[in-house]
């Protein structure tokens, strides 16, 4: 019988890319490429790699709107990718694909991949909307944002002030993440927009308020939305028109807000990581229930994004006293420790190859320069900055 693994990937129909260059050697890899068919129904193609050691005689995709809980089947054949029609749009679905033999015996399924139907993905730090993380630094100093994407160009944004925080975030929706920052000292927000440069202001929080942008709502928009450790209440301003602001008690003083999409349903889920006692406390968006994970303690830099490629947000630290990394990847039987930095690093994941994996990475402020360790195999060291400066991706 063939074993198959598998990592999901999720692009809308306006993605210029070879696909299946996207596939890993001797993995079944999924790619979910998100067609829009109408207001209320959504295509997914998927797409896999057929396993080195041969003997499939078939493939059959199981997927359903519930974590492991598969309502639907398709058989495909010996297609290696398919289109998976007339999904609700804005739904959550979760997919496994299982390999059968000529006896028509079921191989073991893939890991779950998911992806919110006909909602764009959104990419850290992607200001081009070429699907890679831009290595992005704001410049306190002089309040501005340097990029640089992975080809090469240079973005210059004067935008922001010497206390600002940044707090960039695809805030349109358009698949571009634009700048923008939080004044503490006002409790206001300034975004612009990275497609038509227009500047909005947002009055939300102050005070000991810490931004906490994401998307909350599942709308594939970022939200503005700040933790307040003094009371440990989030309050989220969500984008969809017409819907109320929420206010949510998660968390007290001295946890770190690590807001995320745990579970892969489209929408980040509130949670915390408290460093005194090593726990991730996660409220889970849709299924109505919350865990406490312990992983990691004080010293520790929660690191959260998607090393596996599963669309499911990974809980990670960065120690700097050791330079490792220690993930938990999303389907809580395996986990990894990586040394990667040390010091004075900071740590920065984010899809810089465009692979749909985050890649770990630092920066390192003392010599401007970025270092990356891509999901891939390889590494690079980009100088992009300097001491002063604070990456800015999100």
């Amino acid at each position: 019988m063939v074993e198959l693994t598998g990592t999901l990937f999720a692009h809308p129909d306006s993605m210029a890319k070879d696909l299946k260059s996207l596939v890993r050697a001797g993995c079944l890899a999924f790619m979910g490429l998100i067609l829009a068919a109408s207001a209320q129904a959504a295509n997914v193609t998927l797409m896999w790699d057929a396993p080195v050691e041969g003997g499939v005689s078939g493939y059959r995709i199981d997927y359903g709107v519930q974590p492991g809980v598969y309502t639907a089947a398709v058989d495909v054949g010996l297609a290696t990718s398919t289109v998976i029609q007339g999904l609700t749009n804005g739904s959550p679905y979760y997919f496994v694909v299982r390999a059968y033999n000529a006896s028509r015996q079921l191989g073991a399924p893939s890991i779950e991949v998911s992806t919110r139907a006909g909602v764009r993905v959104h990419v850290a730090g992607d200001f081009s909307g070429d699907y890679r993380s831009d290595i992005t630094v704001f410049r306190p100093g002089n309040g501005t944002w340097y990029v640089r994407s992975t080809t090469g160009a240079v973005l210059t944004v004067p935008f922001g002030a010497s206390s600002d925080k940044p707090v960039a975030g695809d805030y349109d929706g358009d698949g571009r993440v634009d700048v923008a920052v939080f004044r503490q000292s006002t409790g206001t927000w300034y975004i612009r927009s990275t497609a038509s440069g227009a500047v909005q202001s947002i009055l939300w929080g102050g005070g000991d308020d810490i931004a906490t942008p994401g998307d909350f709502d599942g709308d594939g928009k970022t939200d503005v939305a700040v933790f307040r450790p003094s009371t440990g209440v989030w309050y989220v301003l969500n984008s969809i028109p017409g819907s109320a602001a929420t206010a949510l008690r998660w968390g007290g003083q001295g946890d770190v807000p690590v807001s995320a999409d745990y579970d892969g349903d489209g929408v980040d889920d509130i949670a915390v990581f408290r460093p005194s006692n090593g726990t991730w406390y996660i409220r889970y968006s849709r299924l109505n229930n919350s865990v406490g994970l312990v992983w990691g303690g004080a010293g520790d830099i929660p690191m959260v994004a998607d090393y596996d490629g599963d669309n499911k947000k990974d809980i990670a630290v960065f120690r700097p006293a050791n330079g490792t990394w220690y993930i938990r990847y999303s389907g809580g039987a395996a986990s990894a420790a990586l040394p990667w930095g040390g010091g004075n690093d900071i740590p920065v994941a984010a899809d810089y190859d465009g692979d749909s994996v985050d890649d770990v990475a630092v920066f390192r402020p003392s010599d401007g320069t970025w270092y990356v360790r891509y999901a891939s195999g390889p590494s690079a060291a980009i100088r992009w900055g300097g001491s002063g400066d604070m990456p800015a991706l999100r």
